[in-house]
This record gives structure tokens, C-alpha cells and sequence, in this order.
């Protein structure tokens, strides 16, 4: 089985003297986000993430070195930082009913999946179509014959409020999260 095509992912910063440079340029392999433990390479067949880049806070501190997260078990969605991250979605999958506390701005950069609410209404988002996701229960599926890739970039939010009840975030199966106390 082949393995998703690698990210390539170019950071920049500055040096000593305040002048721009290419602090880092790497391909980053995404990895499979359902397997426990540290994280392996994603293979045909399977969900593939790559977390991109994840700010230090809100807003971004651009003058301390930043801290790659890739490979790394993190959160969806942290209340104090943006996070940017590539899903690949494998044809088949059970897709995952979910709920994050964020803003999430979805685009789909190849191929062509349904974005299903918790009412069961279902939306098929094509390449290059773009999804801003505030706070509902949905679920991604690829009902197609090829891995769909997407960008998301999630934004932490406030609860979405309905009269006086606050909607909650979703429970996530264990190697979404990262241990308590983990980093």
C-alpha cells in the first residue's frame, strides 16, 4: 500500500539583524490520527492528518521561535490557539459525527465528499468549495472512490448558546486527545 502524498510546508521568520529568512522547508507525512500512541504514518486506506501549523496564542507571538506540532498528539481545536491542518478522508470510512467549540473554515482541495449535519441533511462539497463550520454536529464522508484532501483552519469560538443551554463539544475517540498533562 502507498502512503498520501507529503505536505510541503515552508515556514519564515527573521534573523538576528530583523531581516526575513526561510526558517524551515519540509515535507510532512500525514499520519494516521485513529491509531493510539505515537503517531505512524497514515497508509492507503487510512485517515491521514497533518497538522501544519498551530499558533503559540491569540494573537501569534511572531518574534519567539515557533514549536512544529506536527506529529504530535494534539487537540481538534485549543481555546487559545489557531490551527492549521490537512485531512486526508479515504473512501469508505465511517465518517465521525463531531462537535468543536471553533470556527473552522474547510476547503476541499481535491476530489469531492459529503458534509453531513446531525439532522441528516447532507451537502456534497467539491474541489475548491469551502465550508465555514460554526459550531454544529457533522460528520465527513467520502462515499467516492478516491482520498479526498482538505484544508481546515480552526479558530477556537464561545459556545453556541440556544435559549439558556450551552451546546457542548462532542466526546472524540481517545487518540484525538492528547493525555492529560501531555505536550
Amino acid at each position: 500500500m502507498s502512503l498520501p502524498p507529503t505536505v510541503r510546508r515552508v515556514v519564515t521568520g527573521h534573523n538576528e539583524k530583523g531581516e526575513a529568512i526561510f526558517d524551515s522547508d519540509s515535507q510532512l507525512c500525514p499520519y494516521n490520527p485513529m491509531k493510539p500512541g505515537t503517531p505512524e504514518p497514515a497508509k492507503e486506506g487510512e485517515m491521514g492528518f497533518v497538522t501544519v501549523f498551530r499558533t503559540a496564542g491569540i494573537p501569534d507571538d511572531n518574534t519567539s521561535p515557533w514549536v512544529d506540532m506536527h506529529n504530535k498528539i494534539v487537540n481538534l481545536v485549543e481555546k487559545d490557539n489557531v490551527t492549521l491542518r490537512i485531512v486526508d478522508f479515504a473512501p469508505g470510512l465511517p465518517g465521525l459525527m463531531h462537535r468543536t467549540i471553533s470556527v473552522d473554515f474547510g476547503i476541499v482541495l481535491n476530489g469531492e465528499i459529503e458534509l453531513e449535519l446531525d439532522n441528516g441533511v447532507i451537502k456534497v462539497m467539491k474541489q475548491h468549495d469551502i465550508v465555514v463550520q460554526r459550531g454544529t454536529i457533522h460528520s465527513w464522508n467520502n462515499k467516492g472512490s478516491e482520498t479526498v484532501r482538505m484544508l481546515f483552519v480552526l479558530l477556537p469560538a464561545d459556545p453556541v448558546k440556544v435559549g439558556d443551554k450551552e451546546l457542548p463539544d462532542t466526546p472524540l475517540p481517545v487518540p484525538f486527545l492528547k493525555e492529560a498533562g501531555e505536550q
